[in-house]
């Protein structure tokens, strides 16, 4: 092991000595998946880092997730009691690329970030909700977007899919004597994007793409409807 190495080594176990301080179990746990790149349980040289993995990782997201219930989200919008849906809801949560603290490739080579959004898309008879939380699953960060709109006021709302490899990431490979090669790592995102008087919100929905098109198709029609 060379001196280069065993600096890098030391300065990222001071960074994640530092990144755990005061930080809760769950956000522990999610500390512990991004910093334990090994593939072996526990990892030698960062002072036996317990490995998590890509299952524990996606349980703690959904348990997040989980922790947005419809109830909460109808009290963010002002609802009281639930309206007639036209569209059944749609709940997705995704991945966040943009500022998130930490990106890691999977065993399974999908890409995970620290930072997920929780998206609530609602259809009622004359108006479309929309609730949205981002939250980090390494620190207290978390942002909210409630909105309302009427039907007769979206003037456009598309589907916009890209794919983006602009994100790097830093893995141990065994293969390369230990040495920290650079990952690039692919994002899909797929947005939809209403407007409003002139004002645009996009709304990443992640894999329902195919649940978005045929929604989007109806709210085309109940859209020109509600404009006779």
């Amino acid at each position: 092991m060379n001196k280069e190495y065993k600096e890098e080594q030391e300065l990222r176990k001071q960074a994640y000595v530092e990144a755990v301080k005061g930080k809760t179990d769950d956000e522990i746990l999610a500390l512990n998946y991004f910093f334990n790149t090994q593939k072996k349980k526990g990892c030698l040289r960062m002072g036996k880092i317990p490995l998590v993995s890509d299952k524990q990782f996606d349980d703690l997201v959904s348990k997040r997730a989980g922790e947005i219930t419809s109830q909460g989200v109808l009290a963010a919008l002002g609802l009281t009691t639930p309206p007639n849906w036209i569209i059944e809801p749609l709940k997705v949560c995704t991945p966040e690329f943009t500022d998130a603290e930490y990106v890691r490739m999977g065993a399974d080579d999908k890409a995970r970030t620290s930072r997920i959004t929780t998206t609530f898309l609602l259809y009622s008879t004359d108006m479309m909700y929309i609730y949205s939380r981002t939250m980090s699953l390494t620190d207290r960060y978390n942002n909210e977007l409630s909105v309302s709109m009427m039907y007769k006021d979206i003037t456009s709302v598309a589907l916009n899919s890209s794919t983006t490899e602009t994100i790097h990431d830093l893995r141990l490979d065994s293969g390369k004597k230990g040495k920290e090669a650079p990952v690039w790592i692919p994002s899909t995102v797929n947005n939809v994007i209403f407007t409003v008087s002139g004002k645009s919100y996009e709304v990443n929905v992640g894999g329902a793409k195919t649940v978005m098109t045929a929604a989007i198709a109806s709210l085309r029609a109940k859209i020109a409807e509600s404009k006779k």
